[in-house]
């Protein structure tokens, strides 16, 4: 054999070499760098990829839903969600990031306990999990199940595959010819591959994914701690054994630009790229169980995880006819005061700005979230009636749709008489109707919680300032309050809630207290007698 084909082999064989070494001393250092994770309470990545899309999956399926069944925009803002995910946040994978916000939008359950506890107590299985998972990462964020459509594969270009093969072997009869040939079959190649790989490097990148996906699957379900999956891995046998020749799609990501060098000169990326793409698209339910299976997994490492930060939590209970806990706080807060209470009735709460009111209710109704969707909240116990979240608390003006504060408040309370009545259903309400004059927002507020009241399925907390509203309503709803203390002209509060209407008012003391001009003080008192 010509000795230039000794030294491409040479090179070849080199350069492969180099590759596995390298990917050793990656997974060595990865499966050392995994268990400290668990110990610290850290996640691998600690920023945002700027390709990621964490509703992206919610979005594309919410309409196959009954969209009252699931957690609506106006709710998931209100009682910030987005932030209570990024804490929540410890997935190795993409997919595992849209189906944690598809969990926590009542699409998904998070709730195997068997398996929470195979990952707070098994190291070797946690272990095992989180490395393969890490493998898959974030690097794409698939567009599922659009990176399943096949591309007509040209056979002319899969058999340029072979023509640098062919040309070698021409070599050892022909040497001159074989050489010849050789040199213009790998600049064919090399200008092709480059020509093609333009038009296809998102479809290459996903097929790379879906690859890793399905491979990573095959090797978790074959754990006996591990739950079954109801895939036959059979049907991609070729994805599993060849895939990992694929390397990612762009050049930078292969280990060793000499190996992207080698794949260009023989139209590995395309040969196998339609090698493999027709199995996934016959079998795009077992592809997607796979998905499923892999984002399961890394779900409930997560949120294992972060049950392992949090002061103390529960495992909420379920009853057919009330809400109770004990020392439940919002596991956004730091420090927080608990609160205890039973709750099977309808709620007004009174008190001051910052007594705590605001933050109860957010508290309770992310618990109730919580505990539908990932089996966990942030109280020592936790007992409820199953049933739809619904909010209208932070309402904002907005320029772009023209409208007002209270035209806001009037969309967001309006929707509420719109779900359906054939279930439980929690209806947290914040400040109702502050957008308006005092006399109207009396008026309104009554009649809409009077009529909320009539619904048996509704459990309604909602909060004001307006004293007399506790009043109108205290035959149908049940006064609670939080208030405030003045002590060496400093105020106090203690975020407790109690029985009974705010018995407080101490708005014009705090205008004292924050250095207001005396006049405007002491005109100020002067007018509250009088109105």
């Amino acid at each position: 054999m010509p000795t230039i084909l000794w030294l491409i082999l040479a090179l070849i064989v080199a350069s492969i070499l180099l590759v596995i070494i390298t990917e050793i001393v990656n997974s060595i250092k990865l499966k050392n760098e995994l268990p400290t994770l668990w110990d610290n309470i850290k996640p691998l990545e600690k920023f945002i990829r700027p390709n990621s899309r964490h509703d992206y999956q919610y979005e594309l399926y919410k309409d196959n839903y009954d969209t009252n069944l699931l957690i609506d925009d106006k709710t998931w803002n209100d009682l910030d969600m987005p932030q209570l995910f990024s804490i929540m946040n410890f997935n190795f994978t993409a997919i595992g990031e849209m189906r944690l916000v598809s969990a926590l939008r009542h699409m998904k359950k998070i709730n195997n306990e068997k398996l929470f506890q195979v990952f707070n107590e098994n190291d070797g299985v946690r272990n095992f999990v989180a490395y393969h998972l890490a493998k898959i990462g974030k690097t794409i964020y698939p567009i599922f199940p659009d990176q399943l459509q096949p591309i007509k594969r040209n056979y002319f270009y899969m058999f340029s595959t072979y023509l640098p093969l062919i040309a070698i072997i021409i070599t050892l009869l022909n040497t001159g010819l074989g050489i010849m040939l050789l040199i213009l079959v790998c600049i064919y190649n090399m200008a092709l591959s480059g020509m093609l790989k333009r038009t296809y490097i998102e479809d290459l990148n996903s097929m790379f994914y879906n690859s890793s996906v399905v491979n990573k699957a095959y090797k978790l379900s074959k754990s006996d701690d591990l739950p079954d999956i109801s895939v036959d891995f059979k049907h991609f046998i070729v994805a599993r054994r060849f895939s990992w020749l694929l390397g990612k799609a762009s050049t930078d990501n292969d280990a060793f630009t000499v190996i992207a060098f080698i794949k260009m000169l023989l139209m590995l990326d395309y040969f196998l790229f339609h090698l493999i793409q027709a199995s996934f698209k016959r079998y795009e339910d077992e592809v997607l169980a796979c998905y499923d299976y892999i984002a399961m997994l890394d779900n409930h490492y997560s949120v294992a995880l972060w049950r392992k930060s949090l002061d103390s939590y529960s495992v909420p209970k379920t009853t057919e006819d009330k809400v109770e806990f004990d020392d439940l706080v919002h596991p956004l807060l730091n420090k927080a005061v608990p609160n205890s209470l039973t709750l099977d009735f309808n709620m007004l709460l009174t008190g001051s700005n910052a007594s705590g009111k605001s933050t109860f209710m957010k508290a309770l109704a992310v618990n109730l979230l919580l505990a539908q969707s990932v089996n966990t909240t942030t109280a020592k116990k936790f007992v409820y009636k199953p049933g739809l979240i619904y909010t209208a608390m932070v309402n904002q003006d907005s320029i772009t749709s023209g409208d007002s504060y209270f035209m806001s408040e009037l969309k967001s309370i309006n929707r509420l008489f719109k779900i359906p009545q054939n279930q439980n259903v929690y209806c947290f309400i914040d400040e109702i109707f502050k957008g308006t004059n005092t006399t109207e927002r009396i008026a309104a507020s009554e009649s809409v919680l009077s009529h909320l009241n009539d619904s048996e399925q509704f459990t309604i907390i909602a909060a004001t300032h307006d004293i007399e509203l506790a009043d109108l309503l205290q035959h149908k709803y049940h006064n609670y309050h939080f208030n405030e203390s003045i002590r060496n002209n400093e105020i106090h509060f203690d975020f407790t809630i109690k029985t009974g209407k705010a018995d407080t008012r101490n708005a014009i003391e705090l205008l004292r207290i924050t250095d207001f001009p005396d006049f405007i003080y002491e005109r100020a008192k002067h007018n509250v007698g009088k109105i």
